[in-house]
C-alpha cells in the first residue's frame, strides 16, 4: 500500500469512526470563532506532524502506532482551535464527533479496518452531518493533499 493510499484510507477511518462515536462529542466546548487560517493550518497538522513526503510514493510508511499518535495529537490541536463563525450546525457537530473519534481511535482500529462495515453501522443522520463536515472542510480549506493525485478507494 503506497503512502497516498495509507493515508486517504485513514482520514477515511478517522471521519466514519467518527458517525460511529457516542454522540455527544468531544468538541462541544471547542471554540466556535476560530479564523480560517488557524482552523485550516490545524485541520492539516495531522499530515504535517507525521513528517510525510506526499510526493514520494516510496516514502516509508507510519505505523499504526504512530498514526493514532498523531491523531491524538491532532484531535487536541484542532479542539483547541475550534471552528470558524458560521459553520453549520450539522458540519460543527460533524467536527464534534470527529474530534471524539480521533481521541479513542487505537493501533488496533488502524490494523484492518473493515470501512463497510462502519458506514453499514451509519444513521443517515449521522452520514448527513459527517459529509457537511468533510464539505466543510473542503470548501473552506480545499484538498488536504493540495494537487495531488489521491487513489480510489476500493
Amino acid at each position: 500500500m503506497n503512502i497516498l493510499t495509507r493515508l486517504t484510507t485513514t482520514s477515511a477511518i478517522l471521519l466514519v469512526a467518527a458517525v460511529t462515536a457516542a454522540c455527544g462529542g468531544g468538541g462541544g466546548g471547542a471554540p466556535a470563532d476560530a479564523s480560517k487560517d488557524d482552523f485550516c493550518k490545524a485541520q492539516s497538522s495531522l499530515f504535517t506532524n507525521l513528517d510525510i513526503d506526499l510526493t514520494n510514493p516510496d516514502a516509508a510508511l507510519p505505523s499504526e502506532k504512530e498514526l493514532a499518535d498523531a491523531m491524538h495529537t491532532w484531535a487536541k490541536e484542532i479542539e483547541k482551535v475550534g471552528t470558524p463563525d458560521g459553520i453549520s450546525d450539522d458540519a460543527r457537530e460533524g467536527f464534534e464527533e470527529t474530534i471524539k473519534a480521533a481521541k479513542d481511535i487505537s493501533e488496533a482500529d488502524l490494523k484492518s479496518p473493515d470501512l463497510d462495515a462502519l458506514e453499514s453501522d451509519m444513521s443517515a443522520d449521522a452520514k448527513k452531518k459527517v459529509e457537511a463536515f468533510t464539505t466543510y472542510v473542503g470548501d473552506t480549506c480545499g484538498s488536504m493533499f493540495g494537487d495531488l493525485d489521491v487513489p480510489e478507494m476500493q
